[in-house]
């Protein structure tokens, strides 16, 4: 039947072989093409089939009042929620929680402003580990930070039994200035040791202790820097008169039995970090050297490095 038709097409059109196979197929093509519309329209009705049952329409109706009823509750109730105004610098942990922090974040922030330093600007709480973006921009306008005064460069000195005048803290210096100062231990010095160099008054003292109590002792001068509102010129001063012994007695953690909360008590080390080290420590035993630190590769190598002098593998 193929080659009669064949025959018939080369014989009525004059086409050679090669040309009558290429009508048969281009006309398969047209034959295709003309009766998509046709069965396309089969397949759309086929699927297309209206809610005809009374159950169904109920179904759906039952499920537009749900979603309804649940999108209206979940308004009502960003509606109640009602934040209060706090202060970075002066809220403690109780007041926090009041204001909308869940009890743990409120922690950590207390901490940070008592270990690290206080804050300086609302985005400073994003440092916080665990602190939701999204949560910090709804507080954000109940957010107030009290700007904390630094060490002022003056002393009162009273001038009657009820009136003072302010004089200038050159006066006491000078005393001091005078004198002949030999250098001391850093990490032995008391408070009253360190007010004999000039520009550390109480303030910058305590600091300097607190500071050097909450590392376990300083390793470098260089960690003066950290100290919250110590100035270049004030460091400059401290450095000509203290050093820090070669061999140290440095208070070091015990990376292989302390937890989350207790590596957090260290300045250097986030939650985040303490995180990594103990699942890092349950999954492949104990630290034998810095070399396991540095194989958790999400801690940047420099901060293991800054870490190191603290960390005892014991």
């Amino acid at each position: 039947m193929k080659q009669k038709i064949r025959i018939w097409l080369r014989n009525f059109f004059g086409f050679s072989r090669t040309e009558t196979n290429g009508f048969i197929v281009l006309l398969i093509l047209m034959v295709a093409i003309l009766s998509m519309p046709f069965f396309s329209k089969k397949i759309y009705s086929f699927y297309k089939k209206p809610l005809q049952s009374q159950n169904d329409k109920a179904y759906l109706n039952s499920l537009l009042l749900e979603l309804k009823d649940k999108v209206e509750i979940e308004r009502e109730i960003a509606e109640e929620r009602s934040y209060q105004t706090f202060d970075l610098n002066k809220s403690n942990s109780k007041q926090l929680i009041q204001s909308g922090f869940p009890e743990f974040l409120a922690e950590r922030i207390v901490k940070y402003r008592e270990k690290v330093k206080p804050f300086e600007s609302k985005k400073e709480l994003l440092k916080i580990y665990g602190m939701d973006s999204a949560f910090y921009h709804e507080i954000h306008p109940y957010i107030r930070v009290t700007k904390l005064q630094k060490e002022p460069d003056v002393d009162l000195a009273k001038e009657s039994s009820n009136t003072y005048q302010i004089k200038k803290k050159k006066t006491t210096h000078t005393t001091f200035k005078n004198e002949k100062l030999t250098r001391f231990d850093l990490n032995k010095a008391d408070s009253l040791q360190l007010q004999k160099i000039y520009g550390i008054g109480p303030a910058y003292s305590s600091r300097i202790i607190k500071y050097r109590a909450y590392l376990g002792g300083f390793h470098s001068l260089y960690q003066l820097k950290e100290v919250y509102g110590l100035k270049q010129e004030n460091i400059d001063s401290l450095e000509k008169y203290v050093f820090v012994e070669d061999e140290l007695k440095l208070k070091q953690l015990k990376v292989n039995q302390l937890n989350v909360d207790s590596l957090v008590q260290h300045p250097y080390i986030s939650y985040k970090e303490a995180n990594l080290i103990i699942n890092y420590r349950k999954q492949h035993g104990e630290f034998n050297s810095i070399k396991d630190l540095l194989a958790i590769k999400i801690l940047d190598s420099s901060w293991v490095k800054k870490v190191n002098p603290y960390i005892s593998f014991d």
